[in-house]
């Protein structure tokens, strides 16, 4: 009988990070797991011994090119043989309950579950982010429906994932753009507190402003009413530091919605 979860981990460039990432792995229950597929994007040197732990059964694809998360998960998931898809970042640490809580909480009524994110770092984009996390779980009921799907914390069926045409979008934020196209199939993402992982949230300031200005890129433009009330929406944050982070980012994001798509 095959085991029911196949794990994809997408990686380019980061291989003490994915070596962390499959060693949390490998204290889940592992009976749960069919196999890790870790697709390299294009590394140099290529992914190899990072990718090997004793125990966990790794495979890995590699793109020639850097193709993105997306596309990577996409092509992985096509190759997949169970029927369970989980997501991790390779800058993730699973819980020791990650598999066994993924089992549990895809029930055959789910769409796809995503859990909480928390940081393993503790520097101001750190914290920054942790504070827009906290944010959108405020308030969220266990089982609650979400308009987000955290790719490096999440699991789907494989046979929905497929049919609703996976992650569509490929730049920052893409991995929510499944949430939509699950709905066409009339099937929802659920919030699962209990799925956890921790996470390398900082990868300095530049990457955070590349990343929230792609955000917006990928994002649908914003009607004027629209943009102004979010351009007045309160930051996230306890220190005023992170606020102003926050605020500033939320800015560039709203910069990249705003301005002329390409051929329009």
């Amino acid at each position: 009988m095959v085991a029911p979860v196949t794990v994809i981990v997408p990686s380019r460039d980061r291989y003490r990070d994915l070596r962390r990432t499959l060693l949390a792995l490998a204290e889940c229950d592992t009976t749960l797991l069919h196999e890790v597929i870790v697709v390299d994007d294009g590394s140099w040197p290529r992914i190899t011994d990072a990718a090997r732990v004793p125990g966990l059964p790794v495979r890995v694809l590699r793109n020639p090119v850097s193709l993105g998360a997306m596309r990577s998960r996409m092509l992985a998931a096509e190759q997949a043989r169970s029927p369970i898809l989980g997501f991790l970042d390779d800058d993730a640490l699973p819980r020791a309950d990650w598999l066994t809580t993924i089992v549990r909480e895809l029930t055959p009524e789910r769409g796809g579950i995503t859990g909480r994110v928390l940081p393993f770092d503790s520097g101001l984009v750190s914290q920054a982010r942790q504070a827009r996390y906290d944010q959108r779980y405020r308030g969220l009921r266990p089982g609650a429906r979400v308009a987000f799907f955290a790719g490096g914390n999440s699991a789907i069926w494989c046979d929905a994932f497929l049919a609703a045409g996976g992650m569509s979008v490929t730049g920052p934020g893409g991995d929510n753009s499944i949430v939509d196209n699950l709905a066409q199939l009339d099937l929802a993402v659920h919030f699962v507190p209990s799925l956890v992982v921790v996470h390398r949230h900082s990868k300095g300031f530049g990457r955070a402003v590349r990343d929230a200005f792609g955000a917006g890129r990928c994002s649908r433009p914003l009607p004027l009413p629209e943009l102004l009330r979010e351009a007045a929406r309160p930051a996230p944050g306890v220190r005023p530091a992170v606020r102003a982070t926050n605020r500033f980012l939320h800015l560039v994001h709203l910069t990249g919605r705003c301005l002329p798509r390409p051929g329009k």
